[in-house]
């Protein structure tokens, strides 16, 4: 094995001159250009084919029936220069795309569902609808190549290139696209992280006390085993993912599934890996005396445990810039499979790949007068609870907490309750842009109704404003979604919903539904477009990034007080209690000891609630900005949000545990607990 760390020496020389260089980068670009230029070519070729189908179906017109028009009801096809497009499957969904004008409403999203029958067989289907996705993805990664040169990274590149495309030609040779998408992005993404992390060392160099540390962290996560195993997993199961997911399944559910799969994958990576190297990097430099070395110098405690935060800062940038960038070009790839219809291919681009503002109901408020009536009269009608109350048995504070909270809960369920044949109108604001923009929001409903079999379907109109109602059938618990005409918004953004519990028919008869209807405080809202689903992917990786700031300060600041086992013990408590203060809040609320109850079981529950509670209040910021449950859904995650995640939770939080680690940690000795001895 001489030979070959002689060889692999003299190569590290010869990389170092300027001519080398050049002639590498004359190499990697010409090898980049051949593999991706005729990919890039068809895919040209395909969206040329994809705009001229759109041009003949813009002119089609099922009531005027033109020649394009009964082609494509009658055989699915069009005419495109003497010679037919299409195939089968376009025509058992031709009639359903004709609005009633006789026109077609989405003709870019109907011409690529045509022109999928003529997509390259050698390509990737995935990439070849989109030849701007393929040039971008060949410019970087010729731009990488080139910078990885430069950075006299051009051993790495030829070992990862050695490695992964014998893999990736084997799956393309034998027609396996899927596979070959997949080992290929295995090898660039290991490629782009070794040379985002040769940048980030370069940009840390010792320049001052906390870059310094921060520089000989991030040189450590890169040789330590488990930050290897960690990042190198991460990097090789995000592209394998989408193997893992049913083509059968609609598309829209496939994109969601993976953004869920993905975007969590990568959060709990990055918090593990951040948790584990921060509690490590302090508390086994103590046990080992290397601090020594490092505080004798010119370098502040607290300068030490800076650049231990920084650096983590750094390693989970690259980390969520790396894998996020793996992500959002998954998710293009997806988003181009063959949906299974038309319908199911317009819900992933208006409901998935998008970023959308909720609206609900504005409900009214019970008049205090009107509940203290109530009350009153609950207490006075029921002569077994005056005569508790009269005896001392129960409080009449309590029982009078009790009735408003009843009477409250009970005014509120009133107004999202329709009984069978009635209605009720319900108004929502905030929709002025969308009436502005002429892009049509969505109703999103889940609605209860007598034993919730989903097994059933119910009758229910709708009336948006002032237009004709709309008859639709819901199966109860699960989600619904309905398209709201803009033309219903008025001109102050407003809208008004109007639900009828049963089949309204013309004439204003109401066939009523066999039960009343109800549905929970979220289970009406109305949805709109905002954004782009790229500008809310972006945000929704600074939210988390602000989140693993935290967890790194936190590893930090307990390792410099405690032992590594006890330090990752804490920190770890702490990140799961704030990732399920939702839960927590819930379970401190229905948490309850009888009125009657021992008075040692009353102090209990005050407790729990008083404690408990505290520490759900603390922390429940870091689990109410989450972002991956909105990713999927489509919901817009504002720049509130990550200013609250970035802003609170990475810098304030931050500095409140250094604060606390770095008061405890200026007063250790560190003399005494390295090595263990004392």
């Amino acid at each position: 094995m001489n030979w070959l760390g002689s060889a692999l020496e003299r190569f590290a020389v010869w990389q170092e001159r300027v001519g080398s260089r050049v002639l590498l980068t004359v190499l990697a670009v010409v090898l980049v250009s051949a593999a991706v230029v005729p990919l890039w070519w068809s895919s040209l070729q395909h969206a040329q084919l994809v705009s001229e189908i759109a041009s003949v179906l813009r002119e089609a017109n099922i009531k005027e029936r033109n020649p394009q028009a009964i082609n494509l009801v009658d055989r699915g096809t069009v005419q495109l220069n003497g010679r037919e497009v299409g195939s089968a499957r376009v025509q058992l969904v031709a009639q359903e795309m004709f609005n009633e004008a006789g026109t077609i409403d989405d003709v870019p999203a109907f011409a690529s569902f045509i022109a999928a029958i003529q997509a390259p067989r050698w390509a990737p289907p995935q990439v070849v609808e989109q030849p701007l996705l393929v040039g971008g993805i060949g410019i970087g990664i010729a731009g990488v190549a080139v910078l990885a040169i430069w950075l006299g990274l051009a051993l790495p590149l030829m070992g990862i290139t050695l490695v992964t495309a014998p893999i990736a030609t084997a799956c393309f040779a034998f027609g396996q696209m899927q596979l070959f998408v997949a080992f290929t992005g295995i090898g660039i993404l290991l490629f782009l992280f070794l040379v985002a992390t040769q940048l980030a060392l370069r940009m840390l160099s010792p320049a001052g006390a906390i870059t310094g540390v921060a520089h000989t962290l991030l040189l450590e996560a890169t040789r330590q085993r488990i930050s290897l195993a960690c990042i190198g997993g991460l990097l090789v199961l995000l592209p394998l993912l989408p193997l893992f997911i049913s083509s059968r399944d609609p598309l829209r559910y496939q994109v969601q599934t993976f953004i869920a799969r993905g975007t969590g994958l990568v959060f709990l990576v990055a918090a593990f890996l951040t948790l584990l190297l921060a509690c490590a990097t302090v508390a086994f430099e103590i046990r080992d005396r290397q601090i020594w070395s490092v505080l004798t110098k010119p370098v502040s405690r607290f300068q030490y445990l800076a650049g231990k935060w920084l650096g983590l800062a750094v390693l989970d940038g690259l980390i969520l810039t790396v894998a996020g960038a793996a992500v959002l070009v998954q998710v293009s790839l997806l988003s181009a499979r063959p949906a299974g219809s038309m319908e199911d291919a317009a819900a992933l681009t208006s409901q998935v790949l998008v970023a959308r503002a909720t609206e609900r109901p504005v409900y009214k408020s019970i008049d205090p007068i009107e509940l203290r009536d109530a009350v009153n009269r609950a207490i006075e009608n029921d002569t077994v609870l005056r005569g508790e109350i009269e005896a001392g048995a129960k409080s009449e504070a309590d029982v009078v907490r009790q009735l408003r909270v009843q009477k409250i809960t009970e005014f509120s369920s009133a107004q999202r309750t329709i009984a069978a044949g009635a209605s009720r109108s319900y108004t929502f604001s905030g929709l002025l842009e969308a009436r502005k923009a002429g892009i049509a929001p969505m109703l999103r409903y889940t609605f209860h109704s007598g034993p919730d079999s989903t097994h059933e379907v119910y009758p229910v109109s709708f009336l948006f404003g002032d237009l004709p109602p709309e008859l639709v059938e819901y199966v109860p618990v699960q989600r619904n979604v309905l398209g709201i005409p803009v033309e219903a918004i008025a001109e102050d953004g407003t809208l008004r919903v109007t639900i009828v519990n049963g089949a309204m028919m013309q004439g204003g008869r109401i066939i009523q539904a066999p039960w009343s209807l109800n549905f929970d405080a979220d289970g009406l809202e109305v949805l709109h477009r905002v954004g782009g689903f790229e500008g809310n992917f972006l945000r929704a990786m600074l939210v988390d990034w602000g989140k693993l700031l935290f967890i790194a300060a936190l590893g930090v600041s307990a390792a410099g007080i405690l032992s590594f086992p006890v330090a990752v013990l804490v920190a770890m408590t702490i990140f799961i209690v704030g990732s399920m203060s939702p839960f927590l809040e819930i379970a401190v609320e229905q948490f309850a000891v009888p009125i009657d109850a021992p008075w040692f079981m009353q102090v209990f529950e005050a407790f729990i609630q008083g404690f408990v509670g505290s520490v759900q209040w603390v922390l429940a910021p870091f689990a109410s900005v989450g972002s991956s449950t909105d990713l999927v859904d489509g919901r817009v995650i504002p720049w509130g949000s990550v200013v609250r995640a970035v802003g609170l939770i990475g810098l304030l939080w931050s500095a409140l545990a250094f604060a606390i680690g770095g008061w405890a940690f200026s007063r250790k000795e560190i003399a005494i607990y390295s090595g263990g001895e004392g």
